[in-house]
Parts: C-alpha cells; structure tokens; sequence
C-alpha cells in the first residue's frame, strides 16, 4: 500500500554514542566497549550505566556512579552524543544533562527550565531540539512541545508548540522531524522559519530508524489511547515522499530501541510483544529484510518475558530484559541465527545500547 505524503518527509533518530576512552580510575575504554543505559525503577530508583566490554566479554555496573562519585538523579528515556558530549533525556527529576564522551564525567548542573518530561533529543550546529510531553500528554495533547537548546548557553532558546506527544526526533536537510505518539501523522519542522506541516500516518508512531540512504523506517503502533489494525514498519523515501507500510503485528510501543539494524542495514530487528496463554506479556524480535521490504516467516527470538529493547554490536543482536522494576535485568545477546550465546547482569530495566567507536 503506498500513501502519498500531505507534507515533506521524516527522518530518524537513532543513538549511537561516539567515546575515545574513558582516563577516570586508570581505566581505558577504547575499541570494544559500549554503554548500557539502564533506566531504573519507577519510584526511588534512578538510572545506571553499565560498560560492556566485548573484547574481553564483561560487563561492569555502575559506571556513572564509579567515575563520578554520585548516583543519578533521573531516570534516562535516550541519550544522544554530540560534539564530544553524550546527551540524556531524564524524567524524575526532568532534566536534560550531560556528561564527557571520553571521561563520562558530569561538570556542569542539568538544564531544568522549561523542561517537562523530556523524551528524545537531535542537534544542528549550536541547537539541541528536545522533544517534550510538558505534563499529563494522555489528558491533553496540547500540551507538547519542542524545547530550542542552545548549546553554548546551556539554557532553553525557546518552545515551540507541537501537540500531539513528540517522541522520536531527526534532522535532514533543514527540516526537523517528530514522531507523534497522540496523533496519526508525523510533524516536520522548517529549521528556518519553524513552520509545521504534517504527513498522516496509519497509525500513531514513536520510533525512527534512518538507512544508508537516508531513508526512514517509522514505527506505526496500536496503544491505548489510540488504537489502530494498521500497525508495523512505515517505509518512506525521501526522494519521493512516498510511504508504504508493511505490517506486523504486536510491533512494541516502547519509546526507544524497539529497532536495531545491522552493520550494512541489509536486516532490521523489531521488538515485538504480546499475550502468551498465561496472559502474561511475551516479547520476541522479528526479522525484516530490507532488500525484499518482508519479514522473515520466523522470528529471530520467541517468549521473552520482560522485553524491554533491542540492539545490534559486532555481529551480535542484543536483547535487554527487564523482569521487573525493582531487580535488575539482562542483557542478552544472540547470533543473527537466533542462537543464544550469553547472558549478563545489568541495572534496573536496561533499554538501550551506546556503542563506542
């Protein structure tokens, strides 16, 4: 099915952290090692890092806490590296704050003002766009908006009114794009002049991915508030503004790193979940080849209990799970055959991988 686009085009966001080494504690992150974000409990439980280093196969706990002596303060929805600095979105207390990419070091205080529940973020030159719920979205979508950082400042430039819940983000030639997961269609922002227009989805969205020739794949997902049948992996062209949908059932609504592609994009691996018999929820990650625009007949993983976000380093698929929100969880990694090779403890709910280049 191919659906002409209202407006211009969407673009992803996606996080990869780019660090050198880290010289706190004599200890050298180089070549090998990543970044588990691990977002916490709930309630009195803030987020963690953990480093996973794979050339020596270890994963450590606590990083943040190790190299700057304190715990977090906020639970962590997505972090994003520029410009020698890694970038996070936290909830409770709201913030946007920032450490070294080479140290992992915080020296400066969090940015609070005009912060309500933040949610993704992307840059361009001097600005950090960060996409806002500004308070109780599901009782009135109005509500959103994205937050104009300017970088050298480190204060909040302006809000720029976007209802509808702006979740993922990206930038291409210009133009901003936002996820809205309250509305059925995407925004895209003029950088210039900070106009909207609007392409309609089947579906709300949550999540970007951008190919090799910056393309985009869109979440299109089924919640409460906003039901839909429609629901898989949006294609668009950016040449053409053309957006085709291929759908998958169960495809998650979680608000990050629900995919991951692999290292020349030929494959896409998508959480999904669902009712198992016992009517507990059960994830598994699917396989869709982007040469053929399908999904594979088998799932890649099957009846994870607890799935919480999917990755891809070295050769490996990445499963982080989450049993519940007071224990920690797991990062689980497989073979692109679905072969389980290791487990490793982590912090409360991980969710995301940072990868070290």
């Amino acid at each position: 099915m191919k659906i002409k686009f209202l407006s211009i085009l969407a673009i992803a966001a996606f996080l990869f952290a780019s660090c050198d080494s880290d010289d706190n504690n004599d200890k050298d992150h180089g070549a090998g090692t990543s970044y588990v974000v691990n977002y916490g409990g709930y309630s009195s439980d803030k987020s963690s890092i953990s480093v996973y280093d794979d050339v020596n196969d270890l994963l450590t706990n606590n990083h943040f806490e190790t190299v700057n002596t304190v715990s977090m303060i906020s639970n962590v929805q997505y972090a994003y590296n520029y410009d020698g600095n890694i970038y996070m979105m936290g909830n409770n207390t709201d913030q946007v704050f920032w450490v070294d990419d080479q140290t992992f070091k915080q020296t400066e205080n969090g940015i609070t003002d005009d912060i309500i529940k933040p949610r993704y973020c992307v840059a361009d030159g001097d600005y950090l766009y960060v996409s806002c719920w500004g308070g109780d979205i599901w009782a009135d979508i109005t509500l959103s908006y994205i937050a104009k950082i300017n970088l050298d400042t480190k204060k909040v430039e302006k809000k720029i009114a976007l209802e509808g819940g702006p979740e993922g983000l990206a930038i291409v030639d210009g133009k901003l794009y936002a996820a809205l997961n309250y509305k059925n269609s995407i925004a895209v922002m003029d950088l210039d002049t900070e106009v909207f227009s609007y392409i309609e989805t089947q579906a709300v969205s949550s999540y970007f991915i951008k190919d090799n020739k910056d393309n985009l794949y869109a979440s299109q997902i089924s919640t409460y508030s906003s039901f839909s049948t429609e629901t898989g992996l949006a294609y668009i062209n950016t040449d053409t503004d053309e957006y085709e949908l291929y759908k998958l059932d169960g495809i998650s609504n979680s608000y990050v790193n629900i995919i991951s592609a692999d290292d020349d994009f030929s494959k896409l691996y998508v959480m999904t979940s669902a009712y198992n018999a016992d009517w507990s929820i059960s994830g598994a990650i699917a396989v869709f080849d982007t040469a053929t625009k399908s999904f594979e007949a088998e799932n890649l993983v099957n009846g994870v209990s607890g799935l919480n976000g999917v990755g891809f380093n070295d050769d490996k698929v990445f499963s982080f799970v989450s049993p519940s929100t007071t224990a920690n969880g797991k990062l689980v990694t497989y073979s692109t055959d679905g072969t389980l090779i290791k487990e490793y403890e982590t912090g409360i709910s991980p969710l995301m991988l940072l990868e070290v280049k």
